[in-house]
This record gives structure tokens, C-alpha cells and sequence, in this order.
């Protein structure tokens, strides 16, 4: 159960979301694409981390409905330029490899035709938390990848890159990716920065990154991708729990990309949370 401060918290963010979705409806799709991040999959109280699995299903029959969904490499190409991408298109993300994106989620993208990437933790594959569960082991890995999902890194202990030291960082980046593709046979070649904050992702945190042999890379910072994008900086929005079902239709079109005003303004609240 929340803390007092913590309800309050819930509702003064899950306030501004809405009213930031509110304000900007009705302009239509708007330019670009956007991805998507999801964490984990239940019907835990308050907590934005979480979707329930009736509320992702429907999630993956509107974009499968709607013929928005996109692939990694379809993001990759359009933020080139070689490639054209429909406004709107979206592109869905699931960090931190939990059990419950293959027992809850696969089964979804698989019955949707989704194409989705999974950010894991190279260094806490089978491990668990009192709070949040166990993650996936590493042949359920190899489960979701034969599925079609493609893995990514979500670096090897889930730290904060931009608060390391630079050699830190590159041996954070680099082993997640070395040990992904030894354990896989795949190649591994996108990088989610662990919470993407602007504390957590800079200028210099990407240039190692892309020195690991990344070819991309991602923030937890709102707005879409669009061509010219840089592509180890690139945006994605959040879908939380708790919301309101016409919020997701929304955030598709672009209702959430004024949220990036909050992600450069009161990162420092944010880091806080995280």
C-alpha cells in the first residue's frame, strides 16, 4: 500500500498525464513515430510499472487493427532516411525481462502479429526481487527470441549509465551486448539506457555507447522519432497502468510528446524516483 505522499504522488502525475493528453487532442495524427515502453504485465495496485494483460491485449488489437505497428529496423531505417514510415506508426518496447513478457505478453504480440523489441539486463538474467519478481532465465530468453521478439540490452546491472565512470559505462555496454549475442547466436545491436532520464543519457554516455557497436540506442525522454532523429538519443513514450483506455489511442497520435517538457525540466525529480 502507498505511503500518503505516494498516493498523492500517483494521482498528481497520473492528473498531469491525462490533462497533457487532453490539451493536445484533436490535431490528428502528428508527424513522426513512437515507441513504446512497457515494463510489466498484472493487475498490481497503483503501480505505473504495471499493465494489466486485458489492457495490453487491447493495446496490440488496436495497433494490429490499425496497421500501426512497426519493427526495430523500421524505426532504425525511417530516423536514416531510408526509409518511409507512416505518422503515427508505432513501435512497442518491453524493458527489464520479466517473467511475465513471456507468459502474459507473448502470447499477445504472437496472436497480434506484433513485432516488439525486449531491453534486458544482460548481469541479472534469473535473478528475482522481493518487489518487483523474478526475471526471465536465459533459455526463456532464447524462447521469446525465436518467437520473433528481438532482444536488446538494457545494460548488465540495470545502473545508470550517466552516473558512472566513463570505463564503467563501456564495460556496462559492452558486456550486456557480448554476452546477449554469445548466449543468443544474434546479433545485438540497440541499447535501452537503464531509466533514460536525462541524468542517466548524455552526449558522452552515447558516444561510448555507440563506440560498444550499438546502432542504436534509446531514452526514457517523451516525443517522437522523426527523420534526421539521433539515433542513440532516441525518444520513447511510457505506457503506464491506471489510465483511462482512450489514453492510448492518444499517446499513438502524439499526445504525450509535450510530456518532453517534464523530461527536460524536472529530470531531477525524476531521477529522484527512479
Amino acid at each position: 500500500m502507498l505511503s500518503m505522499n505516494g498516493d498523492l504522488r500517483w494521482w498528481a502525475k497520473k492528473a498531469g498525464r491525462v490533462g497533457c493528453a487532453v490539451l493536445t487532442a484533436g490535431g490528428g495524427i502528428r508527424s513522426g513515430v513512437r515507441v513504446l515502453t512497457y515494463h510489466r504485465f498484472g493487475d498490481s495496485h497503483h503501480d505505473p510499472f504495471s499493465i494489466a494483460e486485458s489492457v495490453f491485449e487491447t493495446h496490440m488489437r488496436w495497433l494490429a487493427e490499425h496497421d500501426l505497428a512497426v519493427s526495430l529496423d523500421d524505426v532504425r531505417r525511417y530516423a536514416e532516411r531510408q526509409a518511409l514510415l507512416p505518422n503515427g506508426g508505432v513501435l512497442v518496447t518491453i524493458d527489464d525481462g520479466f517473467t511475465c513478457l513471456r507468459t502474459r505478453a507473448l502470447p499477445i504480440l504472437q496472436r497480434y502479429g506484433i513485432p516488439a523489441v525486449a531491453f534486458v539486463p544482460a548481469g541479472l538474467i534469473g535473478t528475482s526481487d522481493l518487489e518487483t519478481g523474478e526475471r526471465l532465465r536465459w533459455d526463456e530468453v532464447r524462447q521469446i527470441a525465436d518467437a520473433g521478439v528481438t532482444i536488446g540490452s538494457h545494460g548488465w546491472s540495470h545502473r545508470s549509465l550517466g552516473r558512472l565512470p566513463p570505463a564503467r559505462v563501456y564495460e556496462e555496454a559492452r558486456c550486456s551486448r557480448c554476452e546477449i549475442e554469445d548466449r543468443l547466436g544474434r546479433a545485438v545491436d540497440s541499447i535501452a539506457y537503464p531509466f533514460g532520464t536525462r541524468a542517466d543519457a548524455d552526449a558522452d554516455v552515447a558516444a561510448i555507447v555507440r563506440d560498444c557497436g550499438y546502432r542504436c540506442a534509446f531514452t526514457s525522454q517523451h516525443g517522437p522519432v522523426t527523420p534526421d532523429a539521433d539515433l542513440f538519443l532516441l525518444p520513447r513514450v511510457k505506457v503506464e497502468g491506471g489510465e483511462p483506455p482512450w489514453m492510448f489511442e492518444g499517446i499513438c497520435r502524439g499526445g504525450l510528446d509535450a510530456w518532453r517538457w517534464v523530461d527536460r525540466t524536472l529530470w531531477k525529480l525524476q531521477a529522484a524516483e527512479n
